[in-house]
C-alpha cells in the first residue's frame, strides 16, 4: 500500500528516513512568510539565514499565510492513501485549509483514503507525529487502524519552547502583550508549553544562561518522560540544542534523540537562540 504523508512549514522535518522512501512520498505545503512586501515561501530549500536577516533588518509589519485548499489539494493528489499534519488549529487557519482541501479531496478521489491531523502543536511534536506515522506505515498497518493508533499517539506527545523573544508572536497576536511583558529583560529566557488545546501557555521566566535549560529537563520529568522518543528544533542554538541532549542523556543512556533545525515558520516565530522540543511522556 503506497501511503503519502503532508505537512505543512510548521513542522521542521526536511526528509523522511531511507528505509520508507520507497514506500511513503513526504510532502509539504509550505506557508508564505511576508517580511513587507517580499514573499518567503517556506519550502524545504529557503534559506533561513537569508530569510532571518531581512526579518530582522525591516521595522515594517510581517506575517505569515496559509497554503490555500488547493494547494493542500495539490499535495494530497500524490498518494492515494493521505495523511496530513497541520500547525496547531487555535492558532492558525492552516487546518481548515487543510480539512477544506480534504474535502475536495474526496469529491475528486472517493476511492483514495484521507486523514488530516491538527497537531494542536507545531515544530517537534509535528515531527514526532510523522515519525510514528512511519512505523505504523512499515507495519502494513490499515488505514483505519493507523488513523486510531495515531491519535491515540497524539495524546501523548508533548511540546516545550525555549525562547529569548516573544516580539513576532505577539506582533501576530499568538500570545499577549502582558504575557510577554518579560521576555528579552535583563537576560530573561521563556521556558513554555503547548497547551492540550494548542495554545501557547508560559510555564516560567528564568535568567541566567542556562537556568532554562535544566528547568526544561526537569518540566519533562514532571510531565512523564520516561525516556522516548525526543525532538529537539532550534534557531541558531546548536550549542544549547546539543547541551539539552546531553542532560537527557544524563538520564536516559540510551533515548533516541534527533536534532533539526527551525523552518522557516518555527524560526520566524522562535526567533534567533530559540529551542523547541518535542517529547513522547
Amino acid at each position: 500500500m503506497k501511503y503519502g504523508i503532508v505537512v505543512d512549514s510548521g513542522c521542521d522535518l526536511i526528509r523522511l528516513r531511507e528505509d520508507v522512501t520507497d514506500k511513503i512520498d513526504f510532502t509539504r505545503s509550505p506557508l508564505k512568510l511576508d517580511i513587507g512586501e517580499k514573499e518567503f515561501i517556506d519550502s524545504f530549500d529557503l534559506d533561513i539565514e537569508e530569510f532571518m536577516k531581512e526579518m530582522y533588518s525591516y521595522k515594517g509589519k510581517t506575517g505569515s499565510a496559509t497554503p490555500s485548499p488547493d494547494e493542500w489539494l495539490r499535495a494530497y493528489e500524490k498518494s492515494e492513501n493521505v495523511f496530513a499534519i497541520t500547525i496547531t488549529g487555535t492558532l492558525s487557519a492552516s487546518y481548515s485549509s487543510a480539512v477544506i482541501g480534504m474535502e475536495l479531496f474526496k469529491e475528486r478521489y472517493p476511492e483514495r483514503n484521507i486523514y488530516v491531523i491538527d497537531s494542536k502543536s507545531t515544530g517537534p511534536e509535528m515531527s514526532l507525529i510523522v515519525r510514528k506515522l512511519t512505523e505504523y506505515m512499515k507495519e502494513d498497518m490499515d488505514f483505519e487502524d493507523i488513523c486510531k493508533n495515531i491519535d491515540d499517539y497524539c495524546k501523548h506527545t508533548n511540546l516545550l519552547f525555549i525562547l529569548e523573544s516573544l516580539d513576532n508572536l505577539v506582533k501576530n497576536g499568538r500570545i499577549s502583550r502582558l504575557k510577554a511583558s518579560m521576555a528579552g529583560i535583563l537576560g530573561i529566557k521563556i521556558l513554555g508549553i503547548a497547551s492540550e488545546e494548542g495554545t501557547i501557555d508560559l510555564l516560567h521566566k528564568c535568567r541566567g544562561k542556562m537556568a532554562v535549560y535544566d528547568k526544561a529537563i526537569a518540566e519533562m520529568l514532571e510531565r512523564n518522560y520516561h525516556g522516548g522518543r525526543v525532538v529537539i528544533a532550534h534557531c541558531f542554538a546548536k550549542e544549547v540544542a546539543n547541551y539539552v541532549e546531553s542532560k537527557i542523556r544524563d538520564k536516559y543512556p540510551d533515548c533516541d534523540v534527533e536534532i533539526m533545525k527551525t523552518s522557516g515558520l518555527c524560526s520566524y516565530y522562535a526567533e534567533k537562540g530559540g529551542l523547541l522540543i518535542g517529547f513522547e511522556s
